[in-house]
């Protein structure tokens, strides 16, 4: 989320960094770093997996 709201990040060479094709990317963070709706379904699983003593 912090790189995408920065000026000098390049998408490509950060899908490529993550493993992940832009169109993920942008599916679940916006062009300036704020998640969109998939992406907090992502971090709010990841809380929910958590709490449960799961590891993500």
């Amino acid at each position: 989320m912090a790189a995408m709201g920065q000026k000098e990040t390049k998408v490509a060479d950060l899908c490529s960094e993550l493993g992940i094709t832009r169109q993920t990317l942008y599916r679940h963070v916006a062009p300036d770093g704020t998640l969109r709706k998939d992406g907090l379904k992502v971090v709010e699983a990841g809380r929910t997996r958590n709490l449960h003593g799961q590891k993500p």
